[in-house]
């Protein structure tokens, strides 16, 4: 059990030194491109995309009045 536990690990390890120097070489305009098509085609298929939340904005400091 524990050698097919090791040989899916290489396998994701293969998957990710391979993903990491395509999107290495890549501007952030074509990144952004890219993980929209990923998201494109995973909802084609059917499965759910969870959407990044967007930071909260901060609260606006209020100034002293000179006075």
């Amino acid at each position: 059990m524990n050698a097919d536990i090791d040989e899916f690990l290489d396998h994701v390890d293969q998957w990710k030194f391979k993903f990491h120097e395509e999107l290495k070489g890549m501007t952030p305009a074509q990144r952004k491109a890219f993980w929209n098509r990923i998201h494109e085609e995973a909802r084609a298929r059917g499965l759910r995309v969870v959407e990044p939340e967007k930071p909260a904005k901060r609260p606006t400091k209020r100034a002293r009045r000179s006075g």
